[in-house]
């Protein structure tokens, strides 16, 4: 149809406007991260007061509720609390000072039990159904906002009766605390092990500048995020193996099996309250995936298709070990699995990860990748202040604008080195989204990847392996997601729906496996030389080496969880774990590992939801046929990408935002021709 409405000409013309106006900048939140542990509670109480007296002053002022009126202040109050008390909360996972993360973590506990009562209270949630029913959410964003609060509210508790809601409220905030107990108990593991000198072999030197020497002249090893890839990898004594996984299998210790199976009751009781069946069914229900039985379906048909790639790819790895063992010993325990993985890619690949690794020096990797992410997103990097939570090399600051008008966009930072007390794993979390203000002026975002990479050795640059590179390249891609959103609403722009979130960055992994990709990421720390074509060849040629037993891995994990959260109150969550392994992987269970101890996801947001990742590997593959097709640094396909997708973030849903970017509906072919499957079986 040709014929346009008034209102239709009246938006171009203000879109005209707004296109042809000098661009602004976003206006950056000034955020102190030099605060005492008596800063951080003194600070945290206080926004915690102001955020419940503005609430508390709405809901009395008996305005008429609309999405202007209560929705929008609503909004404004929660978004302020969260900006206002970034380093407050954020310090306990990077903080060096032991009290400062203390009190951060006392601060997140607090700040979670005042918004656990706020999504309860019912005079809130009146007023929401309310302006529901008198359809005053018009925009796409307040519409959108509005079902988010609904959702949330009923989701919390706010629609149960006078008892059930102070109960649902008091086991909520508990299990807001055992999580973060679980995750302090993490970051703060120690666990060593200690080797002869003996036990050593095959060790690089440079990994083993980060050991400590005792005067008996055996080693104290660290066992940690950062070491146990390449300590598993590479040490050729199998009994120093087995002691660094079973260490590594208990970090947690007792008290975060005893946490996880208390927050698995809590989780029961709660989806009881809420009258579901179990917290599975609970948590599904607000998903893209709707219900466990969709999830378990698809993980045991891809499950099961793998197994017999997965017993294979254990066969051709015994047959390496008994050469080793001239047949004395030809089983593949769990600590043999990465040693002779990695052999079998030296051997039969010419991969050695040592070569590989002297092609990646952080510098050049992290330069190379904002470069990449530049050209593709039309945005521009620039370095910024010293002003982190830290000084230091580990700790990089970056100032991101759009490249088109020059307008500053918001703040990237990385926290790429361990450090006792920090978060022991790789993320990015996204600290301040995008938001515009009241007054009209929009909120810079800060988002900030924090890592644990290996330390360099004296006198030499630290170094990757291409795992790292490839975990970078993914949390990167979160770090865009964060700063690209332009919803004007903090609850919109902050992510997806969890079980897409994981998609936009899957699918920038593909990048790293790309010859044209790698040449440019590699610079050998020595010469500068990039990467040959042979090695990359070779390199490429082992992406699929043991993935069907990796992605039986990967399976069991959300397997596990599922199990986790469908079997009741009381789960012995050892048991399940080892009933399991053995059922969807070739894997065996230790006697004696506590695995579950340290699976943080169990505990930091993707409970019943770790599927997730498998189930939005899917959506990242199909996307990724776009840029097959267009390039994969193509401006064109990168800029359908930040609209489409990164822009609106979660103003829509993840299969409108797919649909739109792809031009078509999503279809796993892709996925399940990347893990050598035919998809004709693929039930979804």
């Amino acid at each position: 149809m040709l014929a346009r409405s008034v209102a239709s000409l009246i938006l171009a013309a203000a879109i005209s406007a707004v296109a042809s106006a000098a661009p602004v900048d976003n206006v950056r939140l000034h955020v102190n991260w030099d605060l005492s542990a008596d800063q951080v509670k003194g600070n945290c109480l206080r926004q915690i007061a102001v955020a419940n007296g503005r609430v508390n002053k709405l809901m009395a002022s008996h305005l008429k509720p609309t999405a202007d009126s209560i929705l929008v202040p609503l909004e404004n109050i929660t978004a302020d609390l969260g900006d206002r008390t970034v380093a407050e909360t954020f310090l306990f996972s990077v903080s060096p000072n032991s009290a400062v993360r203390d009190a951060s973590q006392a601060c997140s506990d607090e700040i979670n039990a005042w918004i656990t009562e706020f999504n309860a209270r019912p005079d809130v949630y009146r007023a929401l159904a309310a302006i529901n029913a008198g359809r005053t959410a018009t925009s796409p964003y307040q519409t959108k906002l509005l079902e988010y609060y609904l959702v949330t509210f009923r989701r919390s508790g706010a629609g149960l009766g006078p008892a059930a809601r102070k109960k649902f409220i008091a086991l909520s905030q508990q299990l807001g605390k055992l999580q973060n107990k679980f995750a302090a108990n993490l970051a703060n593991d120690k666990s060593t092990i200690t080797l002869t000198q003996d036990q050593t072999a095959g060790l690089d030197p440079d990994f083993m500048a980060q050991f400590t020497k005792n005067a008996d002249g055996t080693f104290t090893v660290p066992v940690n995020e950062s070491t146990v890839t390449p300590f598993l990898r590479t040490a050729t004594d199998a009994t120093a193996r087995k002691a660094f996984y079973v260490a590594y299998g208990r970090r947690g210790g007792e008290a975060n099996v005893s946490l996880l199976e208390q927050a698995i009751a809590i989780r029961y009781d709660l989806a009881h309250l809420l009258g579901y069946k179990d917290w599975a069914t609970y948590q599904l229900s607000n998903k893209m995936a709707q219900n466990p039985q969709r999830v378990i379906h698809f993980l045991t048909d891809l499950d099961k298709r793998l197994l017999t790639g997965a017993n294979s790819e254990l066969a051709t790895l015994s047959q390496l070990k008994s050469a080793d063992t001239s047949g004395a010993d030809t089983t593949i325990n769990p600590w043999d699995y990465g040693f002779y993985d990695a052999k079998l890619r030296r051997t039969k690949y010419s991969v050695d990860a040592d070569q590989i690794k002297a092609y990646f020096p952080v510098q050049h990797t992290i330069d190379t990748v904002l470069a990449i992410y530049s050209k593709m997103l039309g945005v521009t990097y620039t370095k910024g202040a010293d002003d982190a939570w830290i000084q230091g090399p580990g700790v990089l600051h970056y100032r991101v604008s759009d490249t088109k008008t020059g307008r500053f966009i918001g703040d990237s930072y990385f926290d790429l080195y361990p450090r006792p007390g920090k978060y022991d794993h790789f993320a990015n979390f996204p600290l301040l989204p995008n938001r515009v203000l009241p007054d009209g002026r929009t909120q810079a975002p800060l988002s900030v990847i924090v890592g644990n990479w290996p330390v360099a050795a004296p006198g030499k640059p630290a170094l990757l392996s291409h795992d790292d590179v490839e975990t970078f390249f993914h949390e990167f891609g979160h770090n865009m997601a964060a700063m690209l959103a332009t919803a004007p609403y903090e609850t919109l722009s902050g992510g997806f729906r969890q079980d897409f979130v994981e998609a936009p960055s899957q699918m920038l992994e593909n990048w790293v496996w790309q010859p044209s990709i790698l040449k440019q990421l590699s610079s050998r720390y020595d010469t500068g030389a990039p990467m040959p074509d042979d090695l990359i060849q070779k390199l490429i040629a082992s992406r699929y080496v043991d993935q069907s037993y990796d992605y039986t891995r990967q399976a069991f994990y959300a397997l596990v969880d599922m199990k986790y959260h469908t079997l009741g109150e009381h789960v012995d969550t050892t048991k399940v774990w080892a009933d399991l392994l053995p059922k969807t992987t070739p894997s065996t269970f230790v006697p004696g590992t506590i695995p579950q101890a340290g699976f943080g996801h169990l505990m930091a947001g993707y409970d019943a939801g770790y599927y997730g990742y498998l189930w939005s590997k899917v959506y990242a593959q199909d996307m990724f046929t776009r840029f097959q097709r267009q390039g994969l640094e193509s401006p064109i396909a990168g800029a359908a990408y930040r609209q489409d997708i990164l822009a609106p973030a979660q103003t829509y849903e993840p299969d409108q935002e797919v649909t739109k970017f792809l031009g078509r509906p999503m279809s796993p072919d892709a996925f399940y021709a990347a893990l050598g499957l035919k998809p004709a079986t693929a039930q979804r």
